[in-house]
């Protein structure tokens, strides 16, 4: 058993060729072989979202706090809150991020595959795009 301990862990600022906005992300594990596992802590400012990507096994979301957004290409944004919890299957190019006028955060968790791939990284999210009104929680 090996306990990692917050004080030998800094806050990141996500870098801007990957989001949009003021980002942060606390490293929860980069696992060893033979985990693949990776899990953040992401916290979003206002209106800060990720870039499209995807991820080669897929990704979930644990939402900590806050509001937020999710959209896979091709379908409308979604609402997202504290609680829910949102699986994003493998090389589905998707986004994330806070609604605009509220913080975010969620737990991301992902695997690397067999080759050591992670996220793939696309364009950023269109103002237009993020701004669209989400569709109706249901």
């Amino acid at each position: 058993m090996k306990i990692l301990r917050s004080s030998a862990r800094k806050t990141n600022r996500a870098p801007a060729a990957n989001f949009t906005g003021t980002v942060f992300s606390d490293e929860v594990v980069a696992g060893t072989a033979p985990s693949r596992m990776r899990a953040s802590v992401v916290s979003f400012t206002p209106g800060a979202r990720t870039a499209w990507h995807s991820h080669p096994v897929g990704q979930t979301l644990f939402c900590l706090s806050g509001a937020g957004r999710v959209q896979r290409d091709g379908e409308p944004a979604q609402e997202i809150r504290a609680g829910d919890t949102v699986i994003i299957p493998p090389n589905v190019r998707h986004w994330h991020g806070a609604a605009p006028d509220k913080l975010f955060a969620h737990l991301a968790m992902s695997e690397l595959n067999d080759k050591g791939e992670g996220t793939a990284w696309f364009e950023h999210v269109s103002d237009e795009d993020y701004n669209a009104a989400p569709a109706a929680v249901t």
